[in-house]
């Protein structure tokens, strides 16, 4: 069999598992909104999707390492260099672990001296805020590190399991919050233990299945290098950059939301999100594989099929384009029949957001790919650039213009643009340059 043919049955297979797997979690997911929404009522459910939305800023402060190790990874493994693949993820884990341990003391130093109410724009509610958000920044620092076996899956072709992954922790939060609402209600508290619960049982679970099935990767102490440490870090720098600018742009709205409208404004755009992102996410769980499998094919100089692949994938987009069409069509009914309640949603919002879901597929398709081929140095560029002008855009529409939180979305939408340009280029130019240095 062809090195060609074998790579791209490889992707293919990770691609229809991964796609396959998404809609159990999806549908777990839409199920356990409305009863999320009707559990805390739409003031508290909007501090929470607020919260969680400050909460991943945390996800940001490894400086890149996650990613690094999966382009590094992906390249020992495939040069069947067992030693460093073993250094690689032994270095990972105990960088990844110094860099967290300072990360939450400071988050949780600001978090206890932080105005919370301010923060989310509601007035004084009996819950203690504080001690949630506290719960929750102790969470996600724990599973921080407990899923870097998730880019090591990445980097071994396994990016099905990280989809069974999904699908366990979704069944867990629902299967929480369900037996949770038989004996309290309205609690915020509650609804972060369970959440982080369910994150932290199942990264344990993968973990060990991982390094039992692949005990030679197992991390130790002894194995530790900084030399590794530094190649990791150099390159995850480069990722960090990229990171931080898409905190800026895709972590933002809400907080904007909040911060102008109050927290229960957040509840409609959170909606148009999350149906919108039914699209996207089905689209992204196909994509998955495509990063590793861009780096897997770099490293054995397969140009033609990345050529391939990339024409495979435009064709690909095509019938998700077709139904973000006919969801915006039919949104507000939809929408209806989910929450089991009407909400009021800003002129031109549901436009943007199919918009902004259309945006989403095409410039994750070409990330992806720029990220597996390390064409960072552009990628960065691309992504300050998008940083820098996203907030004034999103504020200037929603403010001056009157547009208020369509008018955020559309800063959003504009600035995504940017890369939705420039990465498609990029990724030609970049393989035509390739295939003349092989004539």
């Amino acid at each position: 069999m062809k090195r060609e043919n074998r790579i791209g049955s490889g992707l293919i297979s990770n691609m229809a598992l991964s796609g396959i797997c998404k809609p159990a979690s999806m549908i777990m997911g839409y199920i356990y909104v409305p009863i999320v929404l009707s559990f805390l009522g739409t003031e508290k459910y909007g501090i929470w999707s607020t919260l969680l939305t400050i909460l991943s800023w945390i996800s940001y402060f490894d400086i890149g390492i996650g990613n690094g190790l999966r382009n590094k990874l992906a390249e020992s493994i495939t040069a069947g260099d067992v030693k460093k693949s073993q250094c690689l993820i032994s270095s990972a884990y105990v960088f990844v672990t110094l860099i967290i341990s300072w990360v939450t003391i400071i988050f949780c130093i600001i978090a206890a001296r932080m105005d919370w109410n301010k923060v989310f724009g509601t007035p004084a509610i009996a819950e203690n805020i504080k001690a949630i958000v506290l719960l929750s920044i102790i969470f996600i620092s724990i599973n921080f590190v407990l899923s870097i076996c998730k880019n090591i899956l990445y980097a071994c072709q396994k990016a099905a399991t990280v989809s069974y992954m999904e699908i366990l922790t979704q069944f867990l939060n629902l299967a929480g919050v369900l037996l949770a609402k038989r004996f309290v209600s309205g609690n915020l508290f509650i609804i972060a233990l369970i959440y982080g619960s369910s994150m932290t049982i199942t990264n344990i679970v993968f973990s060990i299945a991982l390094f039992v099935k692949k005990k030679e990767l197992f991390p130790r102490l002894q194995c530790v290098n900084p030399a590794t440490g530094k190649s990791l870090t150099n390159l995850g720098i480069q990722f960090f950059v990229v990171q931080i600018a898409a905190l800026v742009l895709f972590t933002t709205d809400s907080v904007m939301i909040s911060s102008l409208y109050g927290a229960a404004n957040v509840t409609p755009y959170s909606t148009v999100n999350k149906l919108f992102n039914a699209i996207s996410s089905i689209y992204l769980a196909f994509l998955v594989p495509v990063w590793s499998a861009a780096t897997k094919a770099k490293a054995e100089k397969e140009w033609i099929y990345l050529h391939k692949m990339v024409h495979r994938l435009r064709l690909f987009m095509l019938p998700f384009f077709s139904g973000i069409i006919i969801l915006a069509a039919v949104f507000k009914p939809l929408a209806m029949l989910w929450l089991g309640q009407e909400l009021y949603y800003e002129p031109g919002l549901i436009l943007w957001g199919g918009v902004y879901c259309a945006l989403t597929i095409w410039c994750n398709t070409y990330a992806n790919i720029v990220n597996g081929l390390e064409l960072m140095r552009l990628s960065m560029g691309v992504a300050v650039i998008q940083a820098i002008v996203n907030i004034p855009l999103s504020i200037m529409f929603a403010v001056p213009l009157g547009m208020k939180t369509a008018g955020i979305l559309l800063g959003t939408v504009l600035s995504m643009s940017i890369a939705g340009i420039a990465l498609p280029i990029a990724v030609s130019v970049f393989l035509k340059k390739q295939k003349k240095l092989e004539k």
